[in-house]
């Protein structure tokens, strides 16, 4: 049956009777009813009211459980829907008073509720996509009373005391103030609010405030570029090379205009300011390699790939050996196995992805040598030149596994092994081995059951 067919050649009096009935059988649709049925005068005020009837229903000794979020969600979704809606129908004012209804409420569920799933988070990013949508259509008008209206909402709520613990939150309405700053008035109160924040930010020493710092300095630039400030947002990006973003862009900018040299120098400052940090110091010298790259400059190319290699970045390596003659590569990539061995006490995994590609089955010998457990993927590198080698390798491992065995889940494991074990090193050596294990262990019963299962 095509149900929505059917309903549609109801007459209007059916049409009644029938919500009515289903009203007054579920207080659920009564309520769905009702919020369809709002005026606007009334509608954001009820909305609130939706939202929090649904939260304070699932709350459980002050807390909702991660089982409880979505139903407890369920007002929010319908406000969401609404604002929606609104948007369709050209009311996008009443869409951002909606979504920003919604966001108030469901900003604070977080601090009583499980978001494990991620819920709320989906909820806020709606509301927060509904708001910015809204501002669009806003911005569209010719009515300079309704934007101003509107920007002076979003501000208002961005600088809220529930985002203090929610930064994120404060710099997406932020970033939305921004669609605005065309409008001089209100681009001379984000302003001033984000010089507010910055000054705030830079009194505090933590993580925390260096990120805060780097989100709000992003959003002033942002107004430059939406307002077409070129010239000025060149400089802003210059005056704020120590936020690594703001590098990021000089750097890039430079290369794109073929200013190699001044790359460089933006690389190597990068380099020393930020000396305590080796992911951003392995970031600007990625950036340098890029520039080398572009300037064919080969040694300086290699200077950097060595430094990369032996810092157990193994894409490093193939990249080095293409700068290389096939000759001159050998004694390269012996000098590289060297340092690699004296380097510390422990090889890196860069060693053993160099020995496999360059097939030196006795660096690998060695590389086993020092990981053991290695030995069960990488034997097929040692049969043909270190039989012997690996038969003790491997014997020795095999026994201290079997030694440290302790319950079946162990004894099936160590069965395992002995099945490459005899892949490896062959069936008479394999049985011996198994022999052996039966005699030592013949007291534990349940290994000696597993041993009796392998063929």
């Amino acid at each position: 049956m095509n149900l929505h067919k059917k309903v549609s050649t109801l007459s209007k009096e059916d049409l009644v009777e029938l919500v009515m009935d289903l009203v007054k059988g579920d207080e659920n649709v009564k309520q769905k009813v009702e919020y369809k049925l709002l005026t606007p005068n009334d509608e954001v005020k009820a909305s609130k009211q939706l939202i929090r009837k649904y939260i304070n229903a699932y709350k459980r000794q002050g807390f909702i459980s991660r089982g409880n979020v979505y139903a407890a969600l369920k007002g929010a979704e319908l406000v969401l829907q609404k604002g929606r809606e609104k948007l369709v129908s050209g009311e996008e004012e009443t869409a951002v008073h909606l979504g920003i209804a919604i966001l108030s409420i469901v900003v604070e569920m977080l601090q009583f509720a499980d978001d494990s799933n991620g819920e709320i988070g989906y909820i806020i990013n709606e509301s927060t996509t509904l708001i910015r949508d809204g501002s669009s259509l806003v911005l569209l008008s010719s009515d300079h009373h309704k934007q101003d209206s509107i920007f002076q909402l979003i501000l208002k709520e961005a600088m809220h005391k529930r985002y203090d613990d929610w930064s994120d939150f404060r710099h997406e309405l932020l970033d939305v103030c921004t669609v605005y700053s065309a409008r001089s008035s209100a681009r001379q109160m984000l302003e001033k609010t984000l010089d507010k924040l910055l000054t705030q930010a830079s009194t505090i020493s933590s993580w925390s405030s260096s990120y805060d710092q780097t989100i709000l300095k992003e959003l002033q630039f942002k107004i430059l570029e939406r307002n077409g400030e070129l010239e000025e947002a060149n400089q802003f990006i210059n005056q704020n090379l120590e936020f690594e973003n703001f590098r990021e862009m000089a750097i890039e900018k430079a290369i794109e205009n073929a200013d190699f040299s001044f790359a460089v120098k933006l690389c190597e400052d990068g380099e020393n300011n930020d000396i305590k940090y080796l992911g951003l110091v392995k970031k600007w010298k990625q950036y340098r390699l890029q520039v080398y790259e572009a300037q064919d400059e080969v040694e300086k190319q290699k200077e950097i790939l060595l430094e990369f290699v032996y810092d157990n970045e193994y894409d490093a390596y193939g990249r080095l050996k293409d700068l290389y003659p096939a000759e001159k590569w050998k004694t390269v990539v012996e000098e590289i196995f060297e340092v690699l061995e004296n380097k510390s006490d422990h090889l890196p995994y860069v060693y053993e992805y160099m020995a496999k590609a360059e097939n030196r089955g006795d660096k690998l010998l060695k590389y086993c040598k020092e990981s053991p457990m290695t030995i069960t993927e990488l034997y097929p590198y040692l049969t043909d030149d270190y039989p012997d080698e690996l038969n003790q390798l491997f014997t020795e491992y095999i026994r201290r596994e079997a030694e440290r065995a302790t319950d079946r889940k162990m004894y099936r494991n160590v069965c395992r092994k002995l099945k490459i074990y005899q892949k490896a090193c062959g069936e008479s050596i394999f049985q011996e081995m198994v022999n052996e294990l039966k005699q030592t262990y013949q007291r534990k019963p349940a290994f000696v059951n597993e041993l009796d299962k392998i063929k």
